[in-house]
């Protein structure tokens, strides 16, 4: 299925700053949208099991592994003020995080949705609630930012995988967001995060592997980890209630 694509927001803007900067909020956005995207998915599946009878389907027969939907395209510049990305230099890092002549709308989730979703949404007429979920879903799926191309197919995809892999592990019934899925999280894309650095590290490729050390930086600061893992809480907390739903059924 051909990805879905939508132009970003007139008014939105990419945040300046170091590369460094905008790794360490790129890995956290990421986190924080994985778990954002599982407890939306089971609500969703758990109203179409309670509301509409289809106890058919499972929590995540609907979740696809690779994005279908991307907010924003990447960019290209032949413009001298841009740069190419250099992989074999740690300092790539100070450079300005938008002064790369290969840039990529990177997703932060990563996870698609099974067309089959869109049908039984649009079937179950009259569920505004339903509606809505599935609309906060496409957003989590096709949500960007900006990076350049090297960081976006080098440690960024250990991370689609990691999201393509747990999703469907995570999404089994249960509550989706619990310390241990948290913890399963941090500790898979650290150890594959830090055998990926030093692969690069060994090709001589320091400046890649500068930037999957930031994102394993990001995920060992259990002060901003925590920080963001009670943001989560609070609102799958908040969406639960707000859909008539119990929220012991999304966080434990």
């Amino acid at each position: 299925m051909p990805r879905i694509l939508s132009a970003a927001t007139p008014t939105s803007v990419v945040m300046a700053g170091d590369l460094r900067a905008a790794l360490h909020e790129h890995m956290r956005e990421r986190l924080r949208h994985f778990f954002l995207f599982l407890y939306t998915m089971h609500l969703i599946i758990a109203r179409l099991h309670g509301r509409h009878g289809r106890t058919d389907i499972d929590f995540n027969a609907m979740v696809r592994a690779a994005a279908t939907h991307q907010v924003d395209t990447g960019q290209r510049s032949g413009d001298q003020a841009y740069h190419a990305f250099d992989r074999a230099d740690a300092s790539v890092l100070d450079q300005p995080a938008t002064r790369f002549d290969r840039m990529d709308a990177a997703h932060f989730c990563n996870l698609g949705l099974d067309p089959t979703l869109a049908g039984l949404c649009a079937a179950s007429r009259g569920d505004e609630v339903l509606f809505d979920l599935y609309n906060q879903l496409k957003a989590l799926c096709g949500n960007t930012r900006q990076m350049p191309q090297r960081v976006n197919i080098g440690p960024d995809r250990v991370i689609d995988v990691i999201h393509g892999r747990l999703a469907k592990l995570f999404l089994d019934g249960t509550a989706p967001l619990t310390q241990a899925n948290l913890n399963g999280y941090l500790m898979e894309a650290k150890r594959l995060l830090t055998d990926y650095r030093d692969g690069q590290a060994r090709k001589g490729n320091t400046g890649v592997a500068a930037c999957a050390q930031v994102y394993i930086d990001e995920l060992s600061d259990p002060e901003r980890v925590e920080g963001l893992w009670q943001n989560v809480r609070n609102c799958a907390y908040a969406d639960a209630q707000a859909v008539g739903a119990d929220p012991t059924e999304v966080v434990a």
